[in-house]
């Protein structure tokens, strides 16, 4: 808060006390933040150009910034405004610095000037882009205000930047102006207020082994005399829920444990699943999988000199789908 400090001294025969008197700005309260506000006038925002080499309206490969002053039905706050005297859309800006008094939050304003002759500007601060594009085309010369946006600006030097970047197609030139700049702190826009609560949604998964096997698995037929590896698949399909599972195949029978039988007769080496003899385990998952297939590899290894009995050889093996995470 500025403080505003004065001295006064009595004078006598002899030196009188000096009486320190400390005067704060009247709109200032404890505890109630102070309120800060600038009319910066834009022609004094730089050294006024005395002359200048003006342009051509449409020729122009340079950007010029210029005073001027009030004519036809532009009446400007402190008689004058700053142009950007432009005559294309390649993005170069108009700068002018201007310094803040505080450091706060404020609502930008700025009075702009528009006519027939003027383009699409963009104001930007400090490097960064402030508000919407403006189309500042009209028929006629004259000025209208509108609010930025809101933005922090701390105590000290800024700049102020005029960018053409289009214009209507109605105007004929890209020129761009403004009057003043506007800093107001209590014209920041309120937070708009919220009421904030949860809700719970979700929903159960039942706890789920679930096992299907397709056709079963089929050797081509056996050829006695031959020493061949015959092979068959099938699928299992899989469902699980749990955290973790395994799918093993084993033999449940007592004859010839782990070999294909025919009656009595049983083939002399053991049938093979997933590259192992039985029991084997096909598959193991560390979490939950849903209708997974599972290619079941079965092989059958038969020797030159092995008896084969004439029928079918086969065996009904148990799949057993288990976890210890349900």
């Amino acid at each position: 808060m500025k403080r505003l400090l004065s001295f006064a001294a009595g004078m006598a025969a002899i030196a009188a006390p000096v009486v320190v008197i400390v005067s704060r700005e009247a709109s200032a309260v404890d505890g109630v933040p102070a309120k800060h506000y600038q009319m910066i006038e834009a022609e004094f925002m730089t050294p006024v150009l005395e002359s200048y080499a003006g342009v051509a309206s449409g020729t122009a490969t340079t950007s010029v910034l210029k005073r001027m002053s009030n004519s036809g039905t532009t009446t400007f706050s402190g008689s004058a405004g700053m142009q950007l005297d432009n005559h294309n859309a390649d993005g170069s800006p108009g700068t002018l610095p201007f310094e803040v008094e505080d450091t706060d939050t404020y609502g930008v304003g700025v009075r702009y000037v528009k006519g027939p002759t003027y383009g699409v500007v963009q104001f930007v601060i400090d490097g960064d882009p402030i508000g919407a594009p403006i189309d500042a085309y009209a028929t006629a010369v004259t000025a209208d205000e509108i609010t930025l946006g809101a933005l922090g600006l701390t105590e000290g030097k800024h700049q102020v930047s005029m960018v053409v970047t289009g214009k209507n197609d109605a105007a004929t030139d890209y020129l761009a102006g403004f009057d003043y700049l506007e800093l107001d702190s209590t014209a920041v826009p309120a937070a708009t207020p919220t009421a904030v609560a949860t809700a719970e949604v979700g929903a159960q998964v039942p706890a789920t082994l679930a096992l299907s096997v397709g056709a079963p698995a089929s050797f081509a037929q056996l050829q006695p005399g031959v020493e061949k590896d015959y092979s068959a698949t099938t699928t299992a399909t899989v469902t699980s829920t749990a955290g973790d599972a395994a799918l093993t195949v084993t033999d449940p029978s007592t004859t010839a444990p782990g070999k294909l039988v025919n009656g009595s007769f049983s083939l002399a080496e053991p049938l093979r699943v997933a590259g192992g003899p039985l029991p084997a385990t096909v598959k193991t998952w560390s979490g939950p999988t849903s209708s997974e297939p599972v290619e079941l590899a079965f092989t059958q290894h038969i020797g030159a000199r092995e008896p084969l009995r004439t029928g079918n050889y086969g065996k009904t093996l148990t799949l057993t789908l288990s976890t210890t995470n349900p």
